[in-house]
Formats: C-alpha cells, sequence, structure tokens
C-alpha cells in the first residue's frame, strides 16, 4: 500500500467489506470526522462508480437483465475504477484533499476471484498492473459475519445480492485470503452498533497519521 509522498498530499483510505457490513454508512461518518476548518473537504466516492463512465459501468454490472461472467465483471470493475483513480483520486490527492472510498481491489479479488473462481494470481497481476495507482494509504477491512450482514441488507437489490448467503460466505473468505497477502490491510470489527464501529474506524486511522508523522 502506498504512503503518503509528503505533508501536502492527502490520504486515501478504502473502506472494503462483504455487502451490509456498513461501509456507506461508515464512510460518510469518516469523511465528516476528517473534516477541519480551513481544510480542502474529504472526498467521498464510491465503487464502482464516481466517475459519469464509473456510475454507466456500475448500472450494467448490477443490472439483473446481464450474465455476466466473473472475468467480464473483473475487467469492467478495473476499467472503473482505473478511471476514477485518473479523474477523481489521484487530482484530489494532489489538492490535499483526504479521500474516502467505498471499495477497491480488494472487492474485486474477494467477488470475482475467490467467490468467482478466477485464478487468483491472474486477477491480482490485472488490478496491480491497472488499477492500483495510487493505491490507497489505508485498507480498513470491515470484518462482520455473514449472517449479520445478511439480515442488515434484507431483500436483495441487484444481481450480485441474488447470488444469496453462499456466495457471501465465499466472498467473506475472499476477503481474509486478501488480508493474507495485503499485510497493510487493517481488520475492524464490524460488529456492534454504528458509534462503536465508527470508534474503532477513527482509531485506525489516527494510527495511519502516526504513523506518517513519524
Amino acid at each position: 500500500m502506498g504512503g503518503r509522498t509528503g505533508s501536502a498530499r492527502g490520504r486515501f483510505i478504502v473502506l472494503d467489506g462483504i455487502d451490509g457490513c456498513g461501509k456507506s454508512t461508515q464512510a460518510a461518518r469518516l469523511v465528516r470526522s476528517l473534516a477541519r476548518p480551513g481544510a480542502p473537504a474529504p472526498l467521498h466516492l464510491r465503487e464502482p462508480g464516481g466517475t459519469a463512465l464509473g456510475e454507466r459501468i456500475r448500472a450494467l454490472v448490477l443490472a439483473r437483465e446481464h450474465a455476466l461472467s466473473p472475468a467480464v465483471e473483473t475487467l469492467l470493475f478495473a476499467a472503473a475504477r482505473r478511471q476514477m483513480l485518473d479523474e477523481r483520486i489521484a487530482p484530489a490527492l494532489a489538492e490535499g484533499r483526504d479521500v474516502v472510498c467505498e471499495r477497491s481491489n480488494a472487492s474485486t479479488f474477494a467477488y470475482q476471484a475467490v467467490a468467482g473462481g478466477l485464478p487468483e494470481e491472474e486477477v491480482l497481476a490485472l488490478l496491480r498492473g491497472w488499477a492500483d495507482e495510487p493505491s490507497p494509504d489505508q485498507l480498513l477491512w470491515l470484518d462482520l459475519p455473514v449472517a449479520l450482514a445478511w439480515k442488515r441488507l434484507g431483500p436483495p437489490r441487484d444481481r450480485i445480492e441474488e447470488r444469496g448467503v453462499a456466495f457471501q460466505e465465499r466472498v467473506a473468505l475472499g476477503f481474509r485470503r486478501w488480508s493474507e497477502l495485503a499485510p497493510g490491510t487493517v481488520r475492524v470489527d464490524a460488529s456492534g452498533d454504528e458509534d462503536a464501529v465508527a470508534q474503532r474506524i477513527l482509531q485506525a486511522v489516527r494510527r495511519l497519521g502516526e504513523v506518517a508523522r513519524g
């Protein structure tokens, strides 16, 4: 994972995990916590999305009428990510803005490689070669039992959620596998109430700041 290249550069923080782990809620809270008077406003993004192209890809990938293979999904997610890195994230970091993003390469690895059955090394090579610059300063993996996440979700809202609990269990294994391959990944216990999880996330981000100052 990339570190800060200078005091003026913003921080690139990713929140990732299975569907229903609380990424959107916690990302919004983190953005509010990072805001400082007189400083550039933090940028909140989601994947896939964040750009006009990314939002179109998001609609395409999640639409129920399309039957996409894991390989096609991987290429589409990587394309959306590359566009957002170039168009939104790199310029924001250069301006000194912190960036908080929901999902990143860890999701593609967990969903399409581990749960989707694609070769791990091939997916990793694609992501690292084409969709990892700038790379996150910190990736926070919100780890939540699948049964609890599934209860939070309610009825499936898109094609991927419709794959069911068994698929999500494989995705959860994918995130655990990612944490083994990417030692800089920080596991955050996403169980408990929203405030408690937010505090755990803030503690992890503060440690990142202490390391950068050191």
